[in-house]
């Protein structure tokens, strides 16, 4: 399966000129932040760092615009609600922000009280006892983005409504309480009404779990912000892939599949256009990665949370390598960066297609399953990963799984025969992914085969911090093999 690339250009209306916030070639990119729950975060949709609202209406906005999404499930804008958001790190983020642009949506857990006869909602938390505060709390939090941002534009949304609602969310708290509070609260600040609920009042389809938009009833959502935004409604297909930056670089985020993708392109590519492939663990201790992008690499990563190199994985690992082939022109060849429970996926793939690796760096790898998630050995093991990993590959039992005749390190003749450099950079106390029974086996049987690898030891280290402090050995692998 490939997905075209569908490019953005900036979409704004004569509203957003009027209010001073309308994108020229002379301006940064206008900062906006979506505040709320889970209806902001994107829970409900299928590939929600891209499919939730505010990730939608990025893209409907285009390359003027840095939408960052600050939603967090199961919050209150009340502060004595059962999880209060300003007691999330994500608020402090949101101010540091400092947002020109500010999208207010709460109300759905803040009306959850018992008392509608349903066993659910009589064993509900009760929120709403303190509703005596609500208006009082929003201004405060109104007063905070002012106070990091005297010129910031504020939209305060109507929640969406419950279809009827569950986990105590009651609708006709929304209603007839939560909407006439938000109406006040945005008439004593000047703040700018949303109206989701009207929008929203016939789409219980969109809803499947009464509460919760899919990716559907979420796109609605961002339409009805977009028009807010820009008083015009938005026009058209809503464009596949989100332009966006990651430190510094050029950064396309998509989805395949259903998963999620991103590519880090660099300012300049080296010949060839070689690039790093992360199949798990992206951005977690990437000195490495951020000094090859430097260097001319790409960097690519397509979320494959939870399904340990499995058949499935490697489905999804050709389908995305054939992607970015076809769309990116890189490399023919990747380099392989194998973190932790990666070095499943790594070494499993290099085995599949020898012919389209350059070269693999491996940092405290899982090179057996029977080591972890399994237990097996001297590791902690994990047993809930164990019967996931066992539910990914289709064991029936322990005994077929730890039968299984593919483990990579039983599995590295085509790596030696192609020639495969490897790098494994491993702490000596890693009591998670013990160095004698994953990297130390992984060496003795592949140097058996004739295969060439290095091994970095660092001496007393657990399983993390990962990657050197100075990448620079591995930097110097990478390049020397590619």
């Amino acid at each position: 399966m490939t997905f075209n690339l569908i490019m953005s250009g900036v979409i704004a209306g004569a509203a957003m000129v009027q209010a001073g916030i309308l994108p020229t070639a002379q301006t940064p990119l206008i900062r906006l932040a979506c505040i709320g729950d889970s209806i902001t975060e994107g829970f409900g949709t299928d590939v929600p760092a891209l499919q939730s609202y505010p990730a939608q209406l990025e893209r409907m906005l285009g390359r003027g615009w840095n939408v960052k999404n600050f939603g967090v499930s199961a919050t209150t804008l009340l502060h004595q609600g059962d999880l209060p958001y300003i007691a999330q790190p994500a608020y402090a983020n949101a101010l540091a922000f400092k947002p020109e642009v500010v999208v207010i949506n709460f109300g759905a857990n803040d009306s959850k009280h018992p008392g509608d006869g349903s066993l659910e909602a009589e064993r509900a938390v009760n929120n709403w006892q303190f509703k005596t505060n609500f208006i009082a709390d929003y201004a405060a939090m109104i007063a905070a983005f002012r106070q990091v941002n005297p010129a910031v534009k504020i939209y305060l949304c109507y929640p969406a409504p419950a279809f009827p609602g569950r986990w105590g969310i009651n609708d006709r708290t929304i209603r007839e309480e939560i909407i006439p509070m938000i109406r006040t609260v945005a008439k004593n600040s000047g703040a700018t009404v949303v109206d989701l609920y009207t929008a929203l009042a016939n789409e219980n389809n969109s809803f499947p779990d009464t509460v919760h938009p899919n990716s559907q009833g979420a796109e609605m959502i961002a339409r009805t912000v977009f028009q807010a935004l820009t008083g015009k409604p938005f026009q058209g297909r809503i464009p596949a892939t989100i332009h966006s930056t990651w430190n510094g670089f050029a950064q396309d985020e998509f989805e395949l599949a259903g998963h999620y993708c991103r590519v880090v392109l660099p300012e300049q590519a080296a010949p060839g256009k070689p690039w790093i492939w992360r199949p798990e663990f992206f951005a977690a201790f990437d000195q490495a990665d951020r000094a090859l992008l430097k260097r001319g690499y790409a960097l690519a990563f397509m979320e494959m949370n939870n399904i340990f190199g499995s058949p499935t994985a490697m489905i999804l690992m050709d389908g995305f390598y054939q992607h970015l082939n076809e769309h990116y022109g890189l490399s023919k060849k990747t380099t392989l960066f194998g973190f932790s429970r990666g070095g499943l996926y790594s070494l499993n793939w290099a085995a599949r297609h020898p012919e389209r690796v350059a070269c693999i760096y491996l940092d405290a790898p899982v090179c057996d399953f029977k080591s972890w998630p399994a237990g097996r050995g001297k590791g902690d093991g994990s047993p809930a990963d164990w019967q996931r990993l066992k539910d990914c590959y289709g064991f029936k039992s322990d005994d077929e799984a730890l039968a299984y005749k593919f483990n990579p390190l039983d599995n590295l003749k085509p790596l030696s025969k192609s020639g495969i450099k490897i790098l494994s950079v491993c702490g000596d106390a890693d009591k998670t992914v013990p160095l004698k029974e994953n990297t130390e086996l992984l060496k003795q049987n592949y140097e058996a085969l004739g295969g060439h690898i290095e091994v970095i030891i660092k001496h007393g280290c657990d399983h993390h911090p990962h990657s050197l402090e100075n990448p620079q050995p591995i930097v110097d692998f990478v390049l020397a093999h590619n």
